[in-house]
């Protein structure tokens, strides 16, 4: 066991050295590069939560958002987040993981520099927020919908923001409400969703504000049972997509399995971490995190709940490469003639009298209405 562990975190700190060197040639290209270096961010993202750095992984990922809405400040926050990430990652490989405490106060400043980047780039906005916010607990108390008064009192400072925006005529102000309006479709998937905490109740405490669609949380039952085995399970929600942690060395390769298929239904997987197992799925299967890419002409996603690592053919490849993704247990990968950023879609059946291509399981829109093939589960 301890030869596997080591060997798994071996990957996983190379996953993060490489796309932290990725990162850092996006970088020397300036805003040119930005989408680029959004891509490698959201790979770093992943691999430093693997390692359990889940407050820097949180902070990448918002980096990544803003390099992908081109706010041209995030550069100067990336690079010097670049030395000390580095120097995290040594200290895993000695073994060396710090508590939650020890992170939050490692990174707590660099959370408060990004925050005070991003509001100077927006400066005309009050309250302009490009990374979607947790509930407030006050907000979901006391209604019969827990999710339709936080969605009242959000939605109403959203718009208001988007009002402010639309005071401006510039390319970037158009970015900024497309990130207002998005935020709003993201917000309004509360009304009706209830708390992941319903398929583990011993686990409440670790679940605080992860929230899914009711016939979703019905689909994941079969988890129940196999979370009764692990010694603790916690979970996270970023960006529409749920990421679960189970410590259980217990569970058997049988239920592995049946864990990976419960979970290639729903758009998600399962994977061996050093203390368990990361499940991953998104918290809705009509609006979902998505990675777009383009291939033979033609437009397609994957959920992010499947993504592993988008590997470019060259450092001078630009978004031309290797797309690798997971479907339950099964890893698949794709060579795409053009990575695109990360995005929050709707998700809709293939409308009847069109085509279905192999593997294609609906169609999803994107800000602007471009019309995209969703690969996902049949």
């Amino acid at each position: 066991m301890s030869t596997n562990r080591y060997d798994h975190l071996s990957l996983v700190v190379a996953d993060a050295e490489r796309s932290l060197e990725g990162l850092q040639h996006s970088l020397r290209g300036g805003s040119d590069d930005m989408m680029q270096g959004a891509l490698h961010c959201r790979d770093l993202s992943a691999a430093l939560s693997i390692l359990g750095l889940d407050t820097v992984a949180g902070l990448i990922d918002d980096v990544a958002r803003q390099m992908t809405l081109g706010q041209p400040s995030v550069i100067d926050v990336a690079n010097g987040l670049l030395p000390v990430v580095s120097q995290v990652i040594k200290d895993i490989q000695l073994g060396q993981v710090p508590n939650a405490e020890k992170q939050l106060k490692l990174w707590e400043p660099w959370l408060s520099r990004l925050q005070v980047l991003v509001t100077r780039d927006s400066a005309s906005l009050s309250n302009f927020e490009a990374v979607m916010p947790k509930a407030v607990g006050s907000q979901l108390v006391g209604a019969a919908d827990p999710g339709f008064k936080a969605l009242r009192l959000k939605g109403l400072s959203l718009i208001q923001n988007a009002r402010i925006v639309n005071q401006r005529d510039d390319e970037r102000t158009v970015r900024q409400m497309d990130a207002l309006l998005s935020e709003l479709q993201d917000w309004s998937l509360r009304v009706g969703q209830v708390p992941l905490a319903q398929l583990f109740p011993l686990s409440a405490h670790e679940m605080v504000d992860i929230w899914l669609d009711a016939a979703l949380l019905e689909q994941l039952d079969a988890l129940r049972d196999f979370g009764a085995k692990a010694e603790s399970i916690k979970a996270q929600s970023r960006s529409l997509t749920i990421y679960m942690d189970w410590v259980a060395p217990s569970l058997s390769h049988d239920d592995y399995m049946q864990i990976g298929e419960c979970l290639k239904k729903v758009a998600g997987h399962i994977k061996r971490t050093p203390e368990g197992f990361r499940l991953v799925f998104p918290c809705s299967l009509t609006r979902m995190r998505m990675m777009p890419f383009m291939r033979n002409a033609q437009r397609y996603v994957a959920a992010a709940g499947q993504f592993v690592q988008f590997q470019p053919d060259s450092e001078d490849a630009s978004f031309t490469g290797t797309l690798m993704l997971r479907s339950g247990i099964d890893n698949q990968n794709l060579q795409v003639d053009r990575m695109l950023p990360a995005e929050n879609m709707n998700v809709f059946e293939v409308p009847k009298g069109i085509e279905r291509p192999e593997g294609v399981c609906g169609v999803a829109l994107d800000g602007t209405g471009e019309i995209y093939y969703f690969l996902g589960p049949q």
